[in-house]
C-alpha cells in the first residue's frame, strides 16, 4: 500500500533536499576554495628576523602574563621574571602560582628557577605557521622540569612549564635581543 504525500509535506521535503543541496555546496566551495598562504611579505620578513634571532644562540623573552592551571590569568609587568638564552645554555626565572605537590619546603625560591644546559634542546621552525618551537629540560634540585616555548613571528611568546612537583604553568610575553652590556 502506497501513501501520497499531501502538497504541504511535498514542499517541506522538496526545501530540505534543496537545504541540503546548498549546504552540501557551500561546503565543497569552502574545502576547494580555502588555501592556506604562509603570510603576506611583512610577515616573512618578521620571520626571518625572528629565526636570524633564534639561530644566533643569543636571545631573551620577558613574560607580561603567568597562566595558573587553578587560578585566574596574573599580570606580570612590573615583576621580574626571564628567559635567557646564551648558547645551549640558559638562565631563567619564572614567578610561580600554583599548587607544589612535593618538594621544595621553607626559604625556597618563590618561583621556576634554572640555570645551566638546556638539556634534550629542540629547535624547529614552522614557516606556514610563522613560529619557531623550543623544548628543553632541566632541574632545580630534584625537580625536573620541561619547557615548551614557541616564537611568534610578531616578538610574542607562549612557554608552558611541566613539573614533577608542581601544577603546570604557561606564560605570555615577548622575545628580543639580548640588551646590549653597559661598560
Amino acid at each position: 500500500m502506497q501513501t501520497e504525500l499531501t502538497p504541504t509535506l511535498k514542499k517541506v521535503k522538496s526545501g530540505l533536499q534543496l537545504g541540503f543541496l546548498a549546504i552540501g555546496i557551500i561546503l565543497m566551495i569552502m574545502a576547494c576554495g580555502s588555501t592556506k598562504s604562509t603570510g603576506t611579505s611583512k610577515d616573512l620578513q618578521n620571520f626571518e628576523q625572528l629565526s636570524k634571532l633564534v639561530n644566533s644562540g643569543e636571545f631573551e623573552i620577558e613574560n607580561d602574563w603567568a597562566v595558573p592551571l587553578r587560578s585566574p590569568t596574573i599580570n606580570l609587568i612590573g615583576n621580574s621574571n626571564f628567559i635567557r638564552f646564551k648558547g645551549d645554555s640558559v638562565a631563567l626565572f619564572l614567578p610561580y602560582f600554583g599548587v607544589r605537590h612535593s618538594g621544595g619546603g621553607y626559604g625556597t625560591a618563590g618561583g621556576i628557577e634554572y640555570e645551566g644546559p638546556a638539556k634534550e634542546l629542540y629547535i624547529a621552525e614552522n614557516m606556514a605557521k610563522n613560529n619557531i618551537l623550543i623544548k628543553f629540560e632541566g632541574r632545580q634540585g630534584s625537580e625536573h622540569l620541561q619547557f615548551i616555548i614557541t616564537l611568534f613571528s610578531k616578538g610574542n611568546s607562549s612557554t608552558s612549564v611541566n613539573s614533577s612537583e608542581r601544577d603546570p604553568i604557561s606564560y605570555w610575553g615577548n622575545v628580543r635581543a639580548m640588551p646590549a652590556k653597559k661598560q
